[in-house]
């Protein structure tokens, strides 16, 4: 939208700083022969699900969170990689990093996107677009990689504005100029917006947002839920008064695996069960909590899913303490129903501060915290598979 005027005063300014393609541009600073050419991360089986593309293989319509098998067909001559998750971190919290030199009030999504406050930044850094030209120049000095910039006097707008900005620029809107430039815009950008609301909105012949920000509200409420229509209708003009501020820390923390095949051997479940219970006690110490309890999840070949809990007698972070609850819930899963497994997931739930109070009278949940804690060190030293408890 215009990008020479001044920005209104007392005028909230948000940036949504997205880093574009991010797990491909990564792979392509450490293998150059990737450039230009279409890459896929994600999983590389045939049950696996695309994390991201490349530019060149968006072109083919390959996209995030679509099937790997449909993505091959789509784009077969497209590279297919599996990522560095270990790297993406640690350039992630450079990025990071970078943005917090402009703005102290800075709110992480995800590894390669954020949210900054910019706003009264004028004197300091110049006008909004001036700034984001800024950060941009500095990721691309820093890490060597394109990111694009959305600006808005909210968080909605501003997210909705750097899918304009992409790939590697910038795009402002104000909030004089959302509502018209919302209203010819599909509703499936409309975050929040899914596949389901979008169905049951072109029911009533509504598409656009304009559309959808004029709606109704009787009709709205039944397609959308009663206490949800009218919100909805406001985001649709571009009104978001939502605060900016860090996500609720989660209630749990979960990891699963898909099989390319249905597995029935309980000693490969149980070997893989107790990886997943690593990588949850990894990023449950992380956070800094304990849990309160274990579950798992089993789906079938038949798309069954079943989830089995259990309460830890004292909260905990200990791998062995998460695969031994987990194991036991398995084995009494296995016993009602034996037939072979497509999918294993193991989530710890309950989360707590980690100040939580131990039993004097039981030692092994500390001495199990503490092991693991030192093969955490290990493992971000020389990689997640350079350490694992032995089966007992």
């Amino acid at each position: 939208m215009a990008d020479t005027e001044k920005q209104t005063e007392n005028e909230r300014v948000i940036f949504h700083v997205d880093l574009d393609a991010f797990f491909v541009e990564v792979e392509r600073q450490n293998d150059p022969s990737l450039r230009g050419k279409p890459v896929v991360i994600g999983g590389i089986g045939p049950r696996g699900v695309v994390a991201t593309a490349s530019y060149e293989a968006r072109k083919f319509g390959v996209h995030s969170a679509m099937a790997t098998a449909v993505a091959r067909r789509l784009c077969p001559q497209a590279i297919f990689m599996r990522g560095t998750h270990g790297l993406y971190r640690k350039v992630s919290k450079k990025f990071m990093n970078i943005l917090r030199e402009y703005s102290p009030n800075v709110v992480p999504v995800s590894v390669d996107e954020a949210y900054l406050d910019m706003s009264g930044t004028e004197r300091l850094y110049g006008q909004p677009i001036e700034t984001a030209n800024m950060i941009r120049d500095a990721v691309r000095s820093e890490l060597g990689l394109p990111v694009s910039i959305g600006i808005g006097p909210s968080k909605l707008v501003a997210k909705v504005s750097t899918e304009h900005a992409k790939p590697d620029g910038v795009f402002q809107v104000r909030q004089q100029e959302a509502e018209t430039f919302f209203a010819p815009q599909s509703v499936r950008n409309l975050p929040g917006i899914g596949p389901k609301a979008a169905e049951a909105l072109a029911k009533l012949e509504i598409t656009t947002l304009g559309q959808l920000a004029t709606a109704s509200l009787g009709p709205l409420r039944r397609a959308l839920g009663p206490n949800h229509a009218e919100h909805v209708q406001r985001r649709a003009r571009g009104i978001d008064d939502s605060p900016l501020r860090e996500r609720v820390k989660a209630k749990s923390i979960s990891s699963e695996t898909t099989f390319e095949t249905d597995v029935s051997s309980r000693s490969e479940l149980e070997k893989v069960l107790k990886n997943l219970s690593e990588r949850v006690g990894t990023r449950l110490r992380k956070s800094g909590q304990r849990a309160r309890g274990t579950s798992i999840k089993l789906r079938y070949g038949d798309f069954t899913t079943i989830t089995r809990q259990r309460t830890f007698q004292v909260p905990g972070d200990g791998d062995q303490l998460i695969y031994d609850t987990a194991h036991a819930l398995l084995v009494t899963a296995m016993r009602q129903r034996g037939d072979p497994v497509r999918l294993v997931g193991v989530a710890v739930t309950g989360l707590g501060e980690q100040a939580a109070q131990l039993s004097l009278l039981d030692q092994n949940p500390m001495a199990d915290s503490n092991t693991s804690e030192a093969m955490d060190v290990i493992r971000s030293r020389y990689g997640d598979e350079a350490i694992s408890r032995g089966s007992r």
